[in-house]
């Protein structure tokens, strides 16, 4: 038997708008997992529909973020949701994400310098630290718009930080 560990839930990750370019979240996305982009709107709702009784994580980036909890908001359950430092100038509604989230992780990139990934998610409307209202957990992370999704998932596996050449 091999060292992998079946997943019981149901996980999709979906990328922020430069993920087809950049890869940043599609690089981490095991296989029998789901990866969207994050215009796939009507395939990311059917898949919420798709099986609804099984428990279901979400892990979403910038605008990938926005348009999972704009979906959840109107109503479409998920177990767990993981934002990473979302971005839109559309926000959904706090309390009605809460409520049709069972748990929302909420990361935010405090690493601030002007770089061309921070520029990206202010021009796209970053969301800094609204979320921290309506989220269950509220992250701050040492990171920029760009290496968020990286740092976040080597401190889930516990991986060391890469070292400076």
């Amino acid at each position: 038997m091999g060292s992998q560990i079946a997943e019981l839930r149901r996980v999709a990750w979906i990328g922020g708008a430069m993920d087809a370019k950049t890869r940043l979240v599609k690089m981490h996305v095991p296989a029998g997992q789901h990866y969207f982009e994050w215009h796939q709107q009507q395939a990311i709702r059917e898949w919420l529909f798709t099986d609804p009784q099984k428990p279901t994580l979400i892990i979403a980036h910038s605008y990938g973020a926005s348009t999972i909890t704009r979906l959840i908001a109107q109503g479409h359950r998920v177990t767990e949701l993981v934002t990473l430092d979302p971005v839109s100038w559309r926000k959904p509604d706090g309390v009605l994400l809460r409520r049709y989230c069972g748990h929302w992780r909420n990361y935010v990139a405090m690493d601030t310098r002007p770089n061309f990934a921070n520029l990206v998610a202010r021009v796209g409307g970053w969301w800094q630290h609204w979320p921290q209202e309506f989220a269950h957990q509220h992250i701050e992370v040492a990171a920029d718009h760009g290496m968020i999704v990286n740092t976040v998932l080597r401190q889930w596996r516990n991986l060391p930080a890469p070292q400076a050449a």
